[in-house]
């Protein structure tokens, strides 16, 4: 087989592997239950809300949706610490809810405005007994390194 057949050959091979697994990720998730829960972010004002979005549509948190819950979460962690109070009691009950909220303090909030507040809150606001959560909440709003040389 000739090399440009090949390298074309393995690039499809990954590809098709690549779809395998977003489909594989989405299984469980209808395409009407998708748009429910991409309606769905615009919603999570509230500890309650997000909480009530991953026990209906977490089977869903892929693509869109998943950027959506991560704006969300920055938010309300960013700007309504507050609440937190709140977070701190569901995910007491439901270890899982508290790896879902960590999961979306990642790299597409706004690193800008919320990931410092973030930081913030989590350095000098948490409750010395949430110690643990609040450096989870620390080493996930270390801001990324610039690409290049300096």
């Amino acid at each position: 087989m000739q090399p440009g057949i090949r390298i074309l050959c393995l690039c499809l091979a990954l590809c098709a592997a690549g779809l395998g697994t977003a489909t594989a990720e989405k299984k469980g998730c209808s395409d009407q239950e998708e748009q429910k829960a991409e309606a769905a972010t615009d919603n999570l004002k509230t500890w309650d809300a997000v909480y009530e979005f991953y026990r209906n549509y977490a089977r869903c948190d892929i693509g869109g949706v998943s950027e959506g819950v991560s704006d969300a979460v920055a938010k309300l962690l960013a700007h309504h610490w507050e609440l937190f109070p709140a977070f701190v009691v569901m995910a007491d009950n439901d270890n899982n809810f508290e790896k879902f909220v960590l999961r979306h303090v990642n790299a597409t909030i706004d690193w800008e405005h919320d990931a410092p507040k973030i930081r913030e809150n989590a350095q000098h606001h948490c409750p010395s007994n949430l110690a643990q959560l609040c450096k989870s909440l620390l080493s996930r709003t270390v801001p990324p390194r610039e690409m290049g040389p300096k």
